[in-house]
């Protein structure tokens, strides 16, 4: 009986110690496909700029509610080879999906066809690239945008009237598409009004301010000035209170929501501006690459529109 009892005994532990196993590893399996659930989505801007902050911020709001990574990138400089860097660091890392603003869309083409091929959906935000083989767009339909901003100058000039405009990185497609926008909403609807030069600042700050101040020492007589990028708008606030000027003097009508803008507006250096609903796109990158992973059909483009903020709006106009 002693004897039965100890092999008994033995038994029962290894049927024990078995069943232990097999929990150990089923629960060590469950872990792995719980981990495998995370996802690691990156976003890569084209300049680090305060414009860019809502769009993380609503990403990484969306993501933490979901359990997901968030990566943002952004070159250092103005150069495309910087981009190029990112999107083969993360192409490296395999992260579940990439949704990128492309500098220079010839450049970067390639790199977001690499992306595809090794099995990465990747989208365009803010600025398109349909020569590559990115999966959808979403943002501003630019060249709408621009027209929209043609028609506010040419409605505040009454049809007449100069203007002169600077803008940034001249490979960026969205900030030529408003450009042409401008430029066909005045030559169809506000002929009167006479576009005297166009420059760019490259998207930085410094060069942007001298850029500015050497269009107005040429061109002393204009009317309105327009920027095209994110980093204009700002400068030339800043320029006008040096100059002791305000909108009487020289409009400031120009791009993006930027707190210089808005507060340029409140103070009376800037008559309007067409921003971009940028504070809607994180989330709706995750959405719709978070869709595409899912092997769900996503819109090729989907455009979050403009809104013009003037004293008026300016403390509501994200809320329409």
């Amino acid at each position: 009986m002693k004897r039965r009892s100890v092999i008994t005994t033995v038994a029962i532990a290894l049927v024990l110690l078995a069943v232990s196993s097999l929990l150990f590893a089923a629960g060590s399996s469950e872990g792995k496909a719980g981990a495998a659930k995370t996802k690691t989505y990156a976003i890569v801007y084209p300049i680090v700029h305060p414009f860019f902050e809502p769009v993380t911020d609503s990403a990484e709001a969306y993501a933490e509610k979901m359990g997901y990574k968030v990566i943002t990138r952004a070159p250092e400089g103005v150069g495309v080879n910087q981009q190029i860097e990112i999107m083969e660091n993360l192409i490296a890392m395999k992260v579940d999906g990439i949704a990128i603003v492309p500098t220079d869309p010839d450049a970067l083409a390639p790199y977001i066809d690499k992306a595809i091929d090794a099995g990465i959906p990747t989208i365009c935000f803010e600025s398109d690239n349909q020569e590559s083989k990115r999966l959808a767009f979403l943002g501003t339909y630019n060249y709408n945008a621009g027209r929209h901003l043609g028609s506010v100058v040419g409605r505040e000039l009454n049809g007449k009237g100069t203007m002169i405009i600077c803008t940034g990185l001249p490979t960026q497609r969205s900030l030529n598409e408003r450009i042409q926008g401008i430029q066909d909403e005045l030559k169809e609807n506000f002929p009167g009004v006479k576009i005297l030069d166009i420059q760019t600042g490259q998207g930085d700050p410094n060069l942007t301010v001298n850029v500015i101040e050497t269009q107005i020492q040429s061109y002393p007589n204009f009317d309105v000035f327009t920027s095209i990028d994110a980093t204009g708008g700002p400068a030339a606030v800043a320029i006008w209170k040096s100059l002791g000027w305000t909108a009487d003097d020289h409009m400031i009508i120009t791009f993006d929501n930027m707190e210089e803008n808005i507060q340029g507006i409140r103070d009376g250096q800037v008559t309007s501006v067409v921003s971009q609903k940028q504070w809607l796109w994180g989330e709706m990158i995750l959405k719709t690459l978070d869709d595409i992973v899912a092997g769900k059909s996503v819109p090729d483009s989907t455009d979050t529109g403009t809104v013009e903020i003037t004293k008026a709006n300016v403390e509501t106009y994200m809320s329409n």
